[in-house]
């Protein structure tokens, strides 16, 4: 999900991200609360002592959030769900799941543990500045500590919203899955709701930029689309994991791929097989045999001039772990071997010998097909 991202630091078991994105909020907050928030409600304060309180404005939203999705892990964990670590981004945070909760009651429990986080920071916040203003501790202290308590709890109400795959939206399709025991149904209807919400979202977003407030309209559309896209997603990615389950590579390879011969030239190569297939990768065969691979990019190294006497397989790559995969592996693991490897073709290997070729666009025809035949109408 996040391929730009900076580990920070590792506990619990739990490894802390930050995405790159995280840069564009934190400046955001940290002006907004600077020159906006602070300044409006506790006036008379220095510029200097507004720029500190944004910075440790942000500095503890940072740390609230990080608590909130640690609360999803560490219950995530009790029920034997496998996080690959917390990332923060433009949006928050996230706890990366492996994989989806086995039962509507993991489900519900994982998902709640945000929310009831977030509250809880928010009653502790909340207290803990009524007893600084109590004891006359400076303006900034009490500001700061009220600023904590309010954005926990906008953080709570936020995540409640049944839009999917927020935590509300995960309470809702636990029940929705409890009420008919189908997590495909109930994903897809939590899905849809979603959607809805997400639409109503970006309307407001449009009515307050048509408006007085620009800046916060700009910010509600985009909070809606990612709520549009991610409960697409979401949906998408339970039907492919519903689609490959219990399947290996070969269910879905081509054991008579169209290959190229060893020992053609490059410019042959390009005239009878890459622009009349129009692929970006091509297995090579030598006797019979598959041998090894030739890409567009392997062309790209050489000039026209030389396409003309080097041959395919003076260019080619051999077959080897990045470009092939064996027969028995699990679809998930060759979607995520393509994605590391930047192959959307690979050989399939079987008893140590090429036994065909497996390939990205095939792969997701079937989803597209899959999904346009059970999609409830």
């Amino acid at each position: 999900m996040f391929k730009r991202k900076i580990a920070l630091f590792k506990l619990l078991g739990f490894t802390v991200s930050l995405d790159v994105s995280w840069g564009i909020i934190l400046f955001l907050v940290v002006w907004s609360l600077s020159k906006g928030f602070f300044p409006s409600y506790f006036p008379g304060l220095s510029p200097q002592t507004y720029w500190w309180m944004g910075v440790i404005g942000a500095i503890g939203l940072f740390i609230s959030i990080i608590i909130h999705e640690f609360s999803h892990a560490l219950i995530a964990r009790k029920y034997g769900l496998k996080i690959k670590g917390i990332t923060l981004f433009i949006f928050g945070g996230v706890a990366e799941m492996q994989d989806e909760p086995s039962t509507p009651k993991s489900e519900f429990f994982m998902a709640i543990a945000g929310p009831i986080a977030s509250f809880t920071l928010s009653i502790i916040f909340s207290g803990l500045a009524q007893a600084a203003e109590t004891m006359k501790f400076s303006v900034p202290v009490v500001a700061l500590l009220g600023y904590l308590s309010t954005i926990n709890l906008l953080v709570a109400i936020f995540n409640l919203i049944p839009a999917f795959p927020t935590d509300g939206g995960r309470v809702l399709r636990s029940f929705l899955w409890w009420i008919k025991g189908d997590i495909h149904w109930g994903t897809q209807i939590a899905s849809r709701i979603s959607l809805l919400f997400a639409v109503v979202i970006i309307f407001m977003g449009f009515m307050h930029m048509i408006g007085d407030n620009p800046i916060g309209g700009l910010w509600w559309i985009l909070i809606g689309s990612f709520l549009f896209f991610a409960a697409n997603a979401s949906y998408q990615r339970l039907v492919i994991k519903e689609s490959f389950e219990g399947k290996t590579v070969r269910h879905f390879m081509n054991p008579s791929p169209v290959s190229v011969p060893f020992d053609i030239t490059l410019q042959t190569f390009v005239e009878r097989y890459l622009y009349r297939y129009h692929y970006k990768m091509f297995p090579v065969v030598k006797e019979g045999k598959i041998f090894g691979v030739i890409t567009v990019q392997m062309l790209k190294l050489h000039t026209h001039e030389e396409w003309k006497h080097l041959l395919v397989g003076e260019v080619m790559e051999a077959q080897n772990p990045s470009n092939s995969i064996d027969a028995n592996t699990p679809i998930d693991d060759a979607l995520n071997r393509m994605n590391e490897s930047g192959y959307t073709r690979l050989l399939v290997v079987e008893h140590h010998k090429v036994v065909g070729i497996i390939t990205l666009k095939d792969l997701l025809e079937y989803i597209a097909l899959k999904m346009e035949l059970e999609t409830i109408p």
